[in-house]
C-alpha cells in the first residue's frame, strides 16, 4: 500500500482540508459564471456576420460622419471613399405594434463625386440587422444618383426594443451597406470598387420627426 501523501506547504494543507468546499464552490459559482459568459459571448459573435445575399461579411467600415442640412435641419450620414461621398438620409421608421403588423425603415441616398473622379452605377445593398438577437431584414438594393431620389422602404417586422439577456437591450438595428460603383481609371477602362459600411442609428433622428417638430 502506498503511503498517504501529505502536502508540505500551508496552502497545500489548506486545499486538502477544504477540498470538498472548493468542489462545491466550483459547481455553484464558477461553472454557472462560465456558462453565462459563454452564452453572452456566443450570442454576441453569432450576429457579427451579415449576409448581403450569398456574400457573408464580418468586417465593416464605421468611419462615417453626420452633417445637418441648412435648409431643412435634416441629419445626413456621410461616408467618404477616394472617389465619392455617399450620403444617406434616414427618413422615418415604423415599429409594428403586434407581430403580424408591418414595420419598416425608410431612407434616401445620393452621392457626390470627388474632383477629377468619374464614377457610375453607384449601388448600395442595405441590410438591417441587430446584435444579440436574430432580427434581420432581407437585403435591398438601392441605386443612387447625384440628388436625393424617392423614399426607399426596407421592410422590418421586428418589434424593438428587446432585452434578450440580463444587462442587454437591443434598441434599434444597425444599417449595414455593401456599396459598389464603377470608377474610371483611364483609357476607357473602369474598375469595380466595393466598400462595406456599418451605421449605428442610436442617437440619430429621422427627418420626418425633425419636420414634425417644427
Amino acid at each position: 500500500m502506498l503511503p498517504k501523501h501529505e502536502p508540505s506547504s500551508k496552502f497545500g494543507k489548506w486545499l486538502l482540508k477544504h477540498r470538498l468546499l472548493i468542489v462545491i464552490f466550483s459547481f455553484v459559482v464558477i461553472v454557472p459564471i462560465a456558462f453565462v459568459v459563454a452564452l453572452y459571448l456566443g450570442d454576441y459573435l453569432k450576429y457579427q456576420t451579415v449576409d448581403f445575399g450569398n456574400d457573408p461579411v464580418s468586417s465593416f467600415n464605421t468611419n462615417y460622419y453626420i452633417t445637418t442640412e441648412e435648409t431643412t435641419g435634416h441629419q445626413i450620414i456621410n461616408f467618404e471613399t477616394p472617389e465619392l461621398t455617399y450620403h444617406i438620409k434616414w427618413v422615418s421608421y415604423l415599429v409594428p405594434e403586434f407581430k403580424e403588423d408591418p414595420g419598416n425603415y425608410v431612407f434616401k441616398v445620393k452621392y457626390t463625386e470627388k474632383p477629377s473622379k468619374l464614377v457610375s452605377s453607384v449601388n448600395g445593398t442595405f441590410v438591417l440587422q441587430t446584435l444579440w438577437i436574430d432580427a434581420k431584414s432581407a437585403p435591398k438594393s438601392i441605386v443612387a444618383s447625384e440628388s436625393f431620389g424617392t423614399n426607399q422602404t426596407i421592410n422590418y417586422e421586428f418589434k424593438l426594443p428587446q432585452s434578450p439577456l440580463w444587462f442587454v437591450t437591443v434598441e434599434r438595428p444597425y444599417v449595414y451597406i455593401k456599396l459598389t460603383y464603377n470608377s474610371e481609371i483611364g483609357m476607357n477602362q473602369s474598375e469595380v470598387k466595393t466598400h462595406y459600411l456599418k451605421i449605428d442609428l442610436a442617437g440619430l433622428t429621422p427627418s420626418a420627426v425633425i419636420d414634425a417638430q417644427e
